[in-house]
């Protein structure tokens, strides 16, 4: 079977013109005013976290665990991700 250089041109463009497009869908939530959260809205889940952080913290000191400052903040660091933020995925 020969190759057609044509169909392979044709083919190229074709994922040239498919990169092109998802760079723009992966670039256009960035200027979307609902891909980003108010000061407000960052205050308030800054506000839940560090109250669930709180109340684990109490729970592992109740059952006789001590919480570092070092496992604190690797806890709250790891509950900054948002994995619920569609807009961001």
């Amino acid at each position: 079977m020969e190759k057609d250089p044509l169909h392979d041109r044709l083919a190229a463009l074709g994922r040239k013109i498919h990169a092109a497009e998802q760079k723009l869908r992966d670039h256009a939530h960035l200027y979307h005013d609902q891909a980003h959260l108010t000061s407000k809205e960052l205050k308030e889940r800054y506000a839940r976290l560090q109250a669930r952080l709180d109340d684990e913290a109490a729970d592992d000191e109740a059952h006789g665990d001590h919480v570092t400052d070092l496992e604190r903040s690797v806890r709250q660091w790891l509950d900054s991700f948002d994995t619920s933020h569609t807009a961001s995925n």
